[in-house]
């Protein structure tokens, strides 16, 4: 796509003398600039420029009018600067879909440039030459769009929780890692739970790997459903010291779905709720025709943790 866009640049740089302009987003935050998806938002603004008869430059070149996007608390501020004057506009976020917000920037980013628009430079005059006995085609560089690299994400979630098994509540530790690009992501996740009684100790580890994918409600609340699958390891110890078999280990295929509720407090930071259904094999402890600890095949976990960015 920036190859067709370079060309149509150069076409229209071919037909008529055009004014240069460049767009740079590099005063956003590389967490910004994956949200509001910068790529393509680079993409539509250059191609909205390029058929209002614009030449588009990267912003490291020379141009006669540059634009630039940056982060406000209102939302994002958009500059035009000419060689005589600068504007500004100031778009709110969180009113739309990411489609309506480019098309949004992409219509204030021409009306200013229209607005500031000097008169192209004229064409340098041609001295005749003679031209050399074997000359060939003169290639010119090809006009690129800046694009910043669309780095990964890495989330460390920490949290305390319940697992709920049927009539009775067991605490419930949870850590998980997430490497993401973009909105989807992979998921490791690790859990620790149980109980003690005076006759029966269990304690529940469990971990899993999860795909999971982030939607952005608003500007700082995201809901991020996923899927998983792992293990469960069962341990037991019975107090009972005539008991041959005191204590024990089962470890059970599991799967998971799971819904975490996102709220935003800093670029890094972040607190989650989730809420998880858990399919795994059951387990029993009877003794004496009396149950001590049981769980079904479906365990339902909640909990809440802070996130933060590495």
């Amino acid at each position: 796509m920036t190859a067709l866009l370079s060309a149509l640049s150069l076409v229209f740089l071919a037909q008529a003398p055009a004014v240069s302009v460049s767009f740079d987003l590099r005063p956003l935050s590389s967490q910004d600039y994956r949200r509001w998806e910068g790529v393509e938002l680079e993409r539509k603004v250059a191609l909205r420029l390029i058929q209002e008869g614009f030449a588009v430059v990267s912003p490291e070149s020379p141009a006669q009018l540059r634009l630039r996007a940056s982060r406000t608390r209102e939302g994002l501020r958009l500059e035009a600067t000419g060689p005589r004057q600068q504007v500004e506009q100031i778009v709110r976020m969180g009113r739309g879909s990411l489609a309506e917000l480019h098309l949004e920037i992409a219509q204030k980013l021409s009306e200013m440039t229209r607005a500031l628009k000097p008169e192209p430079e004229p064409p340098p005059p041609r001295v005749a030459e003679p031209a050399p006995q074997t000359a060939g085609p003169v290639s010119q560089p090809p006009v690129e769009v800046a694009s910043a690299p669309r780095s990964s994400e890495l989330d460390l979630s920490l949290g305390l929780g319940s697992l709920w098994r049927g009539p009775a509540v067991d605490p419930h530790l949870l850590l998980s890692i997430r490497h993401g690009l973009g909105a989807f992501g992979l998921e490791a996740e690790a859990g620790l739970g149980g109980a003690r009684g005076a006759e029966l100790t269990v304690l529940e580890a469990q971990g899993g790997a999860f795909f999971s994918y982030r939607l952005s409600a608003s500007e700082r609340l995201q809901l991020e459903p996923g899927v998983g699958a792992g293990v469960v390891l069962h341990t037991y110890q019975l107090a009972a010291s005539w008991v041959s078999a005191r204590s024990g280990t089962q470890v059970s295929p599991a799967g998971w779905a799971r819904m975490k509720l996102r709220w935003r407090f800093t670029e890094r930071l972040a607190a989650e709720l989730r809420v998880a259904l858990g399919l795994l094999r059951p387990v029993t402890h009877v003794s004496e025709g009396g149950t001590l600890w049981s769980r079904g095949g479906a365990r339902f976990e909640t909990g809440a943790s802070f996130s933060w960015w590495l």
